[in-house]
């Protein structure tokens, strides 16, 4: 019984550090795979916000434009001078 026990505590002084060895390269590697992937991403969702802020943009230009044509026409102008009346 004695050298059973003296076995097993070899054994687990032996695979206790090398579990713990693969246990944190493995959580490393899950650490730094996930951080590559959110970096990813991060990347794509500041391309996609761009160019849907540029195009809101034009889309917003086309409308300050249509409206200045609007304001600056002679009728326009005309139009409120009657409705004043």
């Amino acid at each position: 019984m004695n050298a059973a026990l003296q076995i097993f505590f070899i054994m687990m002084a032996v695979m206790v550090p090398v579990s713990l060895i693969v246990f944190f390269t493995e959580y490393f590697k899950y650490k730094r795979n996930t951080n590559e992937q959110l970096g990813e991403l991060k990347r794509e969702v500041d391309e996609n916000s761009t160019t849907e802020l540029e195009q809101e943009i034009a889309a917003l230009k086309e409308r300050v434009v249509v409206l200045e044509s609007i304001v600056t026409d002679r009728r326009y102008d005309l139009d409120r001078k009657i409705g004043s009346l």
